[in-house]
């Protein structure tokens, strides 16, 4: 070989085989703020006004390899009160076939409420119970943790595979372990989406009184099933869910049925729920949700939203219903 020749063409050769291995990497960071004045409504008690929120700062990054990636989101809450808190802290890692994610994050989404700036429910606490799916979905505490295994052999379908396990006592003694899986799949066409899922949770709770420590088994599953319609600038969702309980001996079975529109700047919804405890009567919930977003001075991403939301529940503990109406104004700023 020509040594003149190889001395000339070597560097080429590093060259390409340093671009062919070279990592690809992103980096990003960024916030919003969402400030909500709420006026509240409820049944025999007098109106309340209220006003809260968030700063949210997000830190992302990821890097790709030789078609593999490493990706990583963390999202901290400075809130309004005082308070901190995180949203969202995960990890990923695969290619565009499979990954596995782990930390705290939200598995998929099988009861979306499209434009939620405000739902509230009437008669929680009082036998009423909405099921959106979401026992497994994630967003662990402290003391949990979750591990998601996502599929996707084609552009069209997909699956998940989404598990939480912990103790949700602080103490860490296991008095209070909770367990659960929760398999989906989507399709996704031109114009549409399905998504259909199960969950099954389990919670294993010792309590101590008198010097007697009682074990208690609670067992809830449930599915969900969610169907996505695009069409002249407008995203429909039509949900469905229903659960069951076993608590103690006491069988309760919650199916609730969900239906919302997002066109633009507007948001209109509608959930119904009924919850079978084996009384005479069920209780009832049936919420009313509506929204409107409007920029704040052509400001980019500067906005102000007009929310509102009323609900009705019937046959309620103690043969009594409940009426719960929420004005909301958010104001959201991302910078």
């Amino acid at each position: 070989m020509n040594n003149k020749y190889f001395m000339k063409t070597l560097p080429l050769a590093v060259s390409l085989a340093l671009g062919i291995s070279q990592a690809h990497a992103e980096f990003g960071i960024g916030a919003n703020i969402e400030l909500d004045t709420d006026i509240i409504d409820a049944k025999d008690s007098d109106t309340k006004f209220e006003q809260g929120g968030r700063i949210e700062v997000n830190v992302t990054g990821k890097t790709e390899l030789n078609g593999y990636f490493v990706e990583g989101k963390g999202s901290g809450l400075l809130k309004k009160n005082g308070d901190t808190a995180t949203d969202d802290m995960w990890v990923k890692f695969g290619n565009d076939t499979w990954d596995v994610q782990a930390g705290r994050f939200e598995a998929v989404n099988l009861f979306p409420l499209g434009k939620d700036t405000v739902v509230a429910h009437a008669g929680d606490g009082m036998g009423a119970r909405v099921y959106e799916a979401n026992l497994v979905r994630g967003r662990a505490g402290d003391n949990g943790g979750q591990f998601a295994l996502h599929v996707r052999p084609s552009s069209t379908l997909s699956f998940e595979l989404a598990s939480i396990w912990g103790d949700s006592d602080e103490n860490g003694n296991n008095e209070e372990v909770f367990s659960g899986l929760r398999p989906s799949v989507t399709f996704t066409g031109e114009m549409f989406s399905l998504t259909a899922g199960y969950e099954v949770l389990k919670y294993d709770q010792e309590t101590t009184s008198g010097g007697v420590t009682t074990k208690t088994e609670i067992d809830k599953s449930g599915f969900g099933l969610t169907g996505n319609i695009r069409f002249s600038g407008a995203s429909i969702n039509l949900n469905a869910a229903r659960e069951e309980i076993e608590d103690a001996g006491s069988d309760i079975t919650v199916t609730s049925l969900g239906a919302n529109v997002t066109y633009g700047a507007f948001g209109l919804g509608a959930i119904h729920s009924i919850s079978d405890t084996g009384a005479k009567d069920d209780p009832t919930v049936s919420t009313l949700y509506v929204a409107y977003t409007l920029p704040l001075f052509n400001i980019d991403n500067a906005s102000i939203t007009f929310a509102g939301s009323t609900s009705s529940a019937d046959n309620l503990a103690g043969d009594t219903d409940d009426d719960l109406h929420k004005i909301r104004t958010r104001i959201n700023y991302t910078f």
